[in-house]
Formats: structure tokens, sequence, C-alpha cells
């Protein structure tokens, strides 16, 4: 019998887990909920034999649910995620987990009392070029890892986002936004041992001054230490003029690796590796397949959850871990001081 699912909210890209969700064998999307009725409108024209519902609590009554996939705004993750667990079905939530770690540990204690999975839905893992890289670490193709660096420069455009994505206690920001990703993506490359993190943050491109009603970030530059010795840093910036760049640099004791990811449609925007690894000082292409990775990943989650796995593709705590080092930058940057993690 086919795992039911509940898509709770449509924006951005909330409507196309539908698509991808159906897509996978053994899966079928039962119930949308979204209280907007113009924002339902689109995917009721779409999928006309679909049930939607404008209150996401309707949807967790039903028998044929077992599982929710949410894309609300951030700062409804944890509620939400607490009511689905509470009435028994397994949770998919898009990045990031939860506005602050306090909520992500809530969420992961109701889904371990009501014994149902909470996956954060961190998409980078699936990202042909992330998945390049990690073999590249993994396989020690170039030696050991000795550091790395993280960047997204984007443009920012703040006023045609919703007004919460402005707001840093709604879970808007480009902390959240981007600076979890990019958190994300160096953990799942180098792991779990973090040390310290320093940090610099600030509303520095729209500043508030001048811009009183965007009350988030949108720069920071960030220093983080792994026990293992490794060591890297984040820069991430959403500028009003400026240029985009995506992706990671990693250098090994025999070489370097590079990977992008294309955002937008600047020039040079292209998903592929590079690679340095001769004395000539030239980097070479290894081109990936430029697909996308939620279908994968939602395949992934169900797939897990027909097997009864222990934990879910991505870790439970995985979401809760991102988010810590999001809160240490913050509090690194207020404070002035490193901030060490006890992990």
């Amino acid at each position: 019998m086919a795992i039911g699912v509940a898509v709770l909210g449509t924006g951005r890209i909330g409507g196309r887990y539908i698509e991808w969700t159906n897509g996978v064998p053994g899966a079928e999307v039962r119930v949308v909920a979204e209280a907007n009725p113009e924002a339902a409108a689109k995917w009721q024209d779409q999928y006309p034999d679909l049930d939607f519902v404008s209150d996401y609590k309707e949807a967790l009554k039903r028998d044929d649910v077992d599982a929710v996939v949410i894309t609300l705004p951030h700062w409804l993750h944890r509620q939400a995620a607490i009511d689905a667990a509470n009435a028994g079905k397994h949770i998919y939530v898009e990045k990031p987990m939860a506005v602050w770690p306090s909520e992500a540990r809530e969420m992961l204690a109701a889904a371990r009392l009501n014994g149902v999975k909470v996956m954060t839905a961190h998409t980078q893992r699936y990202q042909r070029p992330v998945k390049a890289m990690k073999e590249i670490v993994e396989s020690k193709r170039f030696g050991d890892l000795i550091m790395a660096y993280d960047m997204w420069h984007k443009p920012y455009e703040p006023f045609g986002r919703p007004k919460w994505m402005l707001d840093r206690e709604l879970g808007g920001g480009m902390g959240q936004m981007d600076g979890t990703h990019e958190i994300d993506r160096l953990l799942h490359l180098i792991g779990y041992d973090v040390d310290t993190v320093s940090a610099r943050v600030g509303q520095f491109t729209y500043p508030r001054e001048k811009y009183q009603d965007i009350k988030a970030d949108d720069t920071a530059m960030c220093f983080i230490r792994w026990k293992s010795g490794v060591v890297a840093t984040i820069s991430r910036i959403a500028w009003e003029k400026g240029a985009t760049e995506y992706g990671t640099d990693m250098f090994f004791t025999e070489g370097m690796a590079r990977l992008r990811i294309a955002y937008g449609q600047g020039p040079g925007q292209k998903t592929a590796i590079w690679v340095g690894d001769t004395p000539a000082g030239t980097w070479q292409e290894e081109s990936v397949d430029d697909t996308s990775p939620f279908e994968e990943e939602i395949a992934d989650f169900i797939a897990a959850i027909e097997r009864g796995d222990e934990d879910t593709p991505i870790p439970q705590e995985h979401g809760l871990r991102v988010l810590e080092v999001l809160e240490a930058t913050e509090e690194s940057s207020r404070t002035g001081r490193e901030i060490v993690l006890d992990w």
C-alpha cells in the first residue's frame, strides 16, 4: 500500500512537492493544505482530483496520511512538526528545520515521543557536484583535506520577498536562507566534529537605518574549526550590486578541487567540478549531471520510512546541528568571541 503524504504549504517551491512525491514509487499525495486561496488555486487547477484544505490540522486528522511535507514559512515549522508528530505522521520539513535550535530540539523530542521520524530537506548532498566532491574527500584522491572556502554571493532583491523573510525573528535573513545551505554542505563534506565558530554577521547592503522594514542579516564571513584540524570559511553576501557565485573550493595535501552550482541567469553559471592536481597550475573540468536533487531526496525519505530505518537518509539531528552552527555565528558576531560547540 502506498505511503500517503500531505503537503503542508505551496509557497515558493512547496507546490512542486506534489509532482515530486507522486513520482516516487510507493508514495501518493492525498491532500494539500494551503491557507491562502490564491496560492492554492494554481495547484487546484493543475490537480483537480486532489483534496485541498485550508487548515493543515485537517490534513493531519486523515487516516490515509502517513507522512507530511512541511513547506510553510520558517516560523511555522516548529508547531506544524509537533502537531504532525502528535498525530503520528512522519515529517519531511524544508530547510531550515526551525528558526532557533531550541525549536528544533522540541521537534526532535516530539518525534521521538510519538515514534515517528523527522528529516530536514537539506538538498546539498543530492546536488551532483557535491556528490562528486564528497567522493573526492572520502577517497583521498588528492590526499588529506586541509581547508575549505564556501561562498554564496547573490542578488538580494528584498522587496520581491514575503515580509517574514526580512525579519530574523520569523526565520528571515540570509543566514537562514543561504547560510544554512553552506553550513549543511560543509558539515556533509567535512564532518560533525566542529570545535569552534567565529564570525562577523551584519546588515550592510540594505542597512537598517535606511531600510527600517528589513530586520535581518544580508552578509557574513565565518570561520569554522574542526577537531580534526580542518578549517573552513563561509562567505555570503546578498547584494544590491555585485556578481553571483555559488560553490565550494577545497584544498588538499596533493591538489585542489572546486564545485560550482549554477544560480540565476548570469554569465558563467555552470554546474561542474574542476580539479587542480598537476604542477601546471591549471584547472581541469570534470562535468557532472545538472539534475534536480529534490526528487531523489524525497524518494530516499519515503524509502527509509517504508523500510522502517532507524534514522533518515539525512540524519534527524542534522537540521539541529546546522542551526547550532548558525546560532554560533550570530553569537560570535554579537559578542566578538570565538564560540565553542560542545557536540
